[in-house]
């Protein structure tokens, strides 16, 4: 009976953790649950970067009766000095007896030393309790530490057969409302939406959340050639500056002297590989040192298929639409499988139901 009480408290720390979804970065989402003597005594969930952490927050709202009290929480209390001080030092300090969290921060920061700290200081502290859950909770905070980069999800709307766009490029809209909702929910999500030039020309997108309530991740165009079409909302809609252009060297010098390319725009200066294309792997570098934890690549088929080569996708979404052209722009161009063992494969993956679509969500396999 205690298990399957501290799994529902958990759960409820959970729960609480997931409303901070979209607005954490670059912190994890937490939520936390202080029980005592059965009672639930305080909860919070961390809101937004910057304000108290989820732990210190609960134990705020316990007052007094967080003394002896057990604490359920999603991550691994902090020991650092960040906007906010150690969360083990206010857990010490409000003499909670028991420290219940589901997986370890693997922010070098803390990384088992947050649990040592607590132990040393004479509170039991147990782990593992729901780890599941709490790894797909916080995928991309967890998946940015481990790959020591941004965490890369790759999103693409497409029919039964494939297709993204008809042979006139025709693509409004593939995918039905209830996916549309997912993708600006998506967006909401990262830190940033990344485009090539093709999309930009085909679609001009705005790359904003509309659909539901969230944060306008950055926008940033992939592109060689910055050959922008004349209205452009990525280009005319940057009152909040958030609109990064990566590409070469030389491109930047041609197009930063033009009236537009000095509108308030942010550079990326990447190296271009031996096939002549922009490094993804440097890109990948500059977007981590920019602070970025999580990009949403949205395609189109030539840059979904470059960053599928490049071994840089974590995670994959492909909404499916019951529709079936026969013909059009293929979802991913060419990645070089010409045996079945070359094709793309997923260590994981499920389909969830999207109004009348379905959504392939897969993690793809490491190869190196």
């Amino acid at each position: 009976m205690a298990e399957t009480a501290d799994a529902t408290y958990m759960l409820r720390a959970l729960n609480l953790a997931e409303k901070g979804r979209g607005w954490t970065s670059p912190n994890p989402m937490v939520g936390a649950v202080l029980v005592n003597k059965g009672e639930i005594v305080g909860e919070a969930y961390h809101c937004c970067v910057g304000k108290e952490h989820a732990e210190r927050a609960a134990i705020k709202k316990a007052g007094p009766k967080a003394k002896g009290a057990t604490l359920f929480v999603n991550l691994e209390p902090c020991c650092h000095i960040g906007r906010t001080g150690p969360c083990t030092e206010t857990i010490i300090k409000a003499g909670i007896g028991k420290v219940v969290f589901s997986v370890r921060d693997p922010d070098p920061r803390v990384n088992g030393k947050g649990a040592r700290i607590l132990k040393k200081a004479g509170v039991t502290v147990e782990s593992g309790l729901l780890k599941k859950q709490a790894l797909q909770l916080n995928e991309s905070y967890l998946g940015y530490h481990k790959n020591k980069r941004p965490f890369v999800i790759l999103k693409m709307a497409q029919t039964l057969d494939g297709r993204i766009a008809t042979v006139t490029g025709e693509s409004r809209w593939i995918s039905g409302p209830q996916s549309r909702k997912l993708a600006h929910r998506l967006r909401a999500e990262v830190d940033a939406v990344v485009v090539g030039m093709g999309t930009v020309r085909k679609d001009n997108p705005a790359l904003t959340v509309r659909l539901v309530k969230g944060k306008n991740p950055y926008r940033v165009v992939l592109s060689q050639s910055l050959n922008f079409p004349r209205r452009c909302r990525l280009m005319d809609n940057n009152a909040d500056y958030k609109t990064i252009i990566a590409t070469n060297g030389e491109a930047i010098e041609r197009f930063s002297r033009t009236k537009r390319g000095r509108h308030g725009l942010i550079y990326w200066r990447l190296r271009t590989g031996t096939d002549g294309l922009l490094d993804l792997h440097d890109f990948i570098t500059k977007a981590g040192e920019f602070g970025f934890h999580s990009l949403l690549v949205e395609g189109g088929s030539s840059l979904a298929a470059s960053f599928l080569k490049a071994d840089l996708v974590d995670k994959y979404i492909i909404v499916i639409a019951p529709l079936i052209l026969g013909s059009g722009i293929s979802a991913v161009s060419d990645i070089h499988a010409r045996k079945l063992v070359d094709a793309v494969s997923f260590d994981r993956y499920f389909f969830q139901a999207s109004g009348t679509d379905n959504v392939f969500v897969g993690y793809p396999k490491r190869t190196v």
